[in-house]
């Protein structure tokens, strides 16, 4: 974001200045970096680390309970199962019981679960006592003893410590935290089993299973989020999806949210769906990584193809009530009773058909460039569109994971009107980022924080400048166009 994404998965890792320079070029106009940074953002800034030394004492033992049981029945439980309930109770002892080996993973996995349940607001009463930040800070405080340990509560507390910095924007922390699960959860033998044939969460087996497939489906995000390459490779894993996935992915995406009875006999929705990041995992490795750079441009567009076709049977695969549209327009309608996971995962689609697209970007010449990135603007400007029709039923938490989705779109807009500012489809392009503004003062925020405030505000100055910026693109094109008439002229 820093960079303008100019830089994002675009074949090579542009600076900052090249990014700037080359918008710039494109302009005609000096570009005002204070409102196209994240630096004003808490984790963007370089400033003295808050002291981890002094861990504060655990809450009281019942206190702890009533967490894991509003956590245990809430349906971010099914899309997150990052604990057991009956499973947790030997944590528990552990934690409060006489130190011995594991009870530093215990602690570290009680204060990574205050942290989540802090954020998602299951229990009211924990802002009182700590800060979700205070709560992730005590917990990554015992980071030494979980590589020493190695216990199945190491590894939930690395995985809660991921989804706590997924949901509050710190890329680059969360990919750290699910890097660190990621041995874990090849030092406990959870990538290379299946799991049992029959599901029920109070087996270790199937726990372990789940935190497996969360710490793969975070690391495949993030992956393309960051640019980075992942931590765990496919190739060592076994990635059979559990029995029935398919089918109760659909069942249970169709029913709202408060309508279901969650039990430890429920197979988990998992984030997004494990095929989608099977899928993830495919597009990197084919588009994006060292060796994709190096392919050449028919080898490169056959990848391009695979990869949608793929994303395309995905798409058919899943029931019609949930399935996304090839493209969304303000005033298509919805289902009204359309679930945040829902939402989620038709926002993901169109991420993914637009990061398998935009790759044409750093190739110059060869068949399908223009319609590649026709596809990748279409899916963008579905995106913002059904963000704007669906945003009234996403949870407040999913603030941030909003946000990622509204940027990438804004910039894919941003990238193409600077590269074609002579096209007279960029001045609708151009009229869609001047909405922007408007979309973000309808994003939900659980808790108006200080994390929200300064991101809404960072947000609405990034898309007003970048909206500025490619109008200006195209008033230098228009004059250049007119002064090239002008000298041909007798």
């Amino acid at each position: 974001m820093v960079n303008l994404g100019l830089m994002y998965l675009n074949g090579k890792r542009d600076s900052a200045d090249e990014g700037r320079a080359w918008v710039e070029s494109r302009t005609g106009e000096i570009v005002n970096m204070d409102k196209l940074s994240t630096l004003e953002l808490p984790w963007a800034r370089v400033g003295p680390v808050r002291d981890s030394s002094a861990v504060p004492q655990l809450p009281a033992r019942p206190m702890v309970e009533r967490s894991v049981a509003s956590y245990c029945s809430s349906y971010q439980s099914l899309v997150f199962p990052v604990i057991s309930k009956s499973l947790f109770a030997n944590t528990l002892d552990l934690a409060y019981g006489p130190h011995r080996y594991g009870s530093d993973s215990a602690k570290s996995c009680i204060y990574a679960l205050l942290s989540v349940v802090a954020i998602f607001g299951l229990e009211n009463d924990l802002g009182d006592a700590l800060d979700c930040e205070a709560y992730a800070i005590a917990s990554q405080s015992f980071t030494v003893p979980i590589i020493n340990e190695m216990t199945m509560d190491g590894l939930q507390a690395l995985v809660m410590l991921t989804q706590h910095h997924y949901f509050l924007g710190d890329l680059q922390s969360a990919a750290v935290s699910v890097s660190m699960a990621s041995r874990l959860v090849f030092k406990l033998g959870a990538h290379a089993r299946p799991g049992p044939t029959i599901y029920h969460k109070s087996i270790p087996e199937c726990h372990l299973r789940d935190l497996f497939w969360l710490c793969y489906s975070f690391d495949q995000d993030l992956c393309l989020r960051t640019g980075q390459p992942p931590s765990i490779s496919g190739v060592f894993c076994s990635l059979d999806l559990p029995t029935h996935y398919a089918q109760l992915q659909d069942t249970n995406l169709q029913h709202p949210e408060q309508t279901l009875a969650i039990t430890d006999a429920m197979l988990p929705l998992y984030p997004w769906d494990l095929r989608l990041s099977q899928l993830k995992a495919e597009i990197y490795e084919a588009l994006y990584s060292a060796t994709a750079c190096q392919r050449s441009n028919s080898e490169f567009f056959a990848q391009i193809r695979r990869l949608d076709q793929a994303l395309e049977h995905w798409r058919l695969s899943l029931a019609p009530d949930i399935r996304p549209t090839l493209q969304f327009s303000v005033g298509m309608p919805v289902d009204a009773q359309l679930n945040t996971q829902a939402v989620m995962l038709r926002l993901a689609y169109y991420h993914c058909v637009t990061i398998i697209h935009q790759a044409t970007e750093r190739h110059h010449d060869g068949p399908g460039i223009c319609s590649s990135l026709s596809l990748a603007i279409r899916a963008s400007r579905s995106s913002l569109a059904f963000l704007q029709t669906a945003l009234p039923v996403v949870a407040g938490e999913c603030f941030w994971v909003v946000m990622f989705y509204a940027i990438t779109s804004i910039l894919t807009l941003f990238r193409n009107i600077l590269r074609n500012p002579r096209d007279p489809a960029m001045a609708d392009l151009a009229d869609v980022l001047q909405g922007v503004p408007n979309l973000i003062g309808k994003i939900p925020i659980r808790t108006l924080t200080v994390g929200p405030m300064i991101h809404l505000r960072f947000l609405n100055n990034f898309a007003t400048e970048l909206a500025r910026l490619a109008r200006c693109a195209m008033a230098k094109a228009e004059r250049e166009v007119a002064a090239s008439d002008e000298h041909s002229l007798p």
